[in-house]
């Protein structure tokens, strides 16, 4: 066999055994086949096999590492996905769909009877069921007009961002229904529970919520470390929406 013939044959063969340590897809191994037009398939098994081990190991040592995420990190993400689940999940959607059909609060609304609308709203915060509804907030407004706010205690005036549905009875708009399942309260004590982090929230409002023992009144950095009371802690933060779209951060720290 020509020698130039034997280079293009060694050539593809690292090619292919480069793709297999890269873990490459099924479609991406599939469409890297040897060329078999002028190639002897046994010269191709003989070379393969002259590839000494050392060989694919260099191949592999030479990929990039991925960064392992720090504990932190992964802190950070449970905090973020706990406020998305507690805003926009499917338990939100539930709860926000069985209120708008409130007959009683609908009729209310469409009477103009803005104290019977609101009774209705302190009532299903009062009822039984909101033991396990965990509804902490019910409003309806209509245009820059708050016709209903009913608040499960104070914890319920700083609380997550609300779901929203529009208010119609035999096709007449009544009004937009806003419902939150979580004041910020709960949600801190729900993340520093779940991941043992402490925990500090503070709205544009000027309301803060702390985990139990978690550092107040210190002005915290974005991300990276601080010092308070000499303890060393590692801090993360994110930017979420509160109710009305306040703009709320969320400090997570943990003990270095």
């Amino acid at each position: 066999m020509p020698p130039r013939t034997i280079a293009v044959l060694l050539a593809s063969t690292a090619f292919v055994v480069a793709l297999t340590a890269c873990g490459s897809t099924p479609a991406a191994r599939t469409s890297a086949q040897l060329p078999t037009s002028s190639v002897d398939l046994r010269s191709v098994h003989t070379s393969t096999q002259s590839l000494s081990s050392s060989s694919v190991a260099t191949v592999g040592a030479a990929l990039p590492a991925r960064p392992r995420r720090s504990r932190i990190d992964g802190i950070l993400e449970v905090a973020k996905a706990s406020y998305r689940s507690e805003s926009r999940g499917a338990k939100l959607l539930r709860e926000l769909a069985r209120i708008a059909r409130d007959a009683t609060l609908l009729n209310a609304l469409n009477r103009g009877d803005v104290a019977g609308a609101q009774a209705e709203a302190d009532a299903q915060l009062r009822s039984p069921a909101n033991h396990f509804d965990h509804v902490t907030r019910i409003s309806v407004v209509r245009g820059s007009r708050v016709l209903v706010n009913a608040t499960v205690n104070s914890d319920g005036v700083f609380v997550v961002a609300p779901g929203s549905r529009v208010l119609r009875l035999h096709g007449h708009v009544l009004g937009m229904l806003l419902v939150s399942i979580q004041d910020i309260t709960g949600y801190v004590k729900l993340v520093h529970d779940l991941t043992g982090a402490d925990v500090v929230a503070r709205g544009a409002s000027g309301h803060v919520r702390t985990s139990r023992g978690a550092p107040t009144g210190v002005r915290l950095p974005p991300s990276g470390h601080v010092t308070i009371a000499g303890r060393g802690y590692s801090v993360r933060s994110f930017s979420e929406a509160g109710w009305g779209n306040e703009p709320l951060t969320v400090w997570i720290l943990l003990r270095a």
